[in-house]
């Protein structure tokens, strides 16, 4: 190679790195406002996760806690249509121990025997439902004595007494019960002072 040519490349190869660094310092700019923007696409994906992170965990809490309901009151339809049973039970026995009462003053000793034992297998099927019901948590509500609650009483009648507060249950017609200790599963229908 001559001189001329050894010196034709020098200057090209001067250009040249005159040239790169010129686009260099064209980029550079480009490139610190490309990290900064990197950094904020970095922060706005980084705060889409942790919000839906966040989402996740609320809908997981939420469903456990719908999961939990669900099972404590799944039977609520199935309890609302044994409660009649339980009343008519109750009724039986009622009657029974009356027409004991009556029978043993007419001196009938067979009928007497035959509807005690007609009561025994009564109360012990009623106990069985009571058993089942504690089971699966259904309660009766205490009404007497007790102040009104509309959520938890249903009032059939007033009646005068000076000797209670205005709204205190004097009487109840028909037991209440509750599900979980939480939940109303039917109003007790009362008798209420004036």
């Amino acid at each position: 190679m001559t001189k001329k040519e050894k010196k034709a490349e020098q200057k090209e190869e001067a250009v040249l790195k005159n040239a790169s660094a010129i686009v260099e310092e064209a980029e550079m700019p480009q490139q610190e406002n490309s990290a900064e923007q990197l950094l904020e696409e970095i922060q706005k994906w980084k705060d889409l996760a942790l919000r839906s992170q966040a989402e996740m965990e609320n809908l997981r809490k939420r469903t456990q806690i719908d999961i939990e309901k669900a099972h404590k009151y799944a039977i609520v339809s199935f309890a609302k249509e044994l409660l009649p049973v339980d009343d008519c039970l109750t009724g039986a026995i009622n009657h029974a121990k009356t027409g004991i009462e009556k029978l043993e003053q007419e001196g009938n000793e067979e009928c007497v025997t035959f509807l005690k034992n007609l009561l025994k297998g009564v109360e012990m099927t009623q106990k069985q439902l009571s058993t089942a019901f504690e089971h699966n948590t259904i309660q009766k509500m205490p009404s007497l004595g007790i102040v009104f609650d509309p959520n938890m009483h249903k009032v059939i009648q007033e009646i005068e007494d000076d000797s209670k507060e205005p709204g205190t249950i004097v009487q109840e017609l028909q037991s209440g019960y509750t599900i979980a200790g939480d939940r109303v599963l039917r109003e007790a229908m009362v008798i209420v002072s004036k």
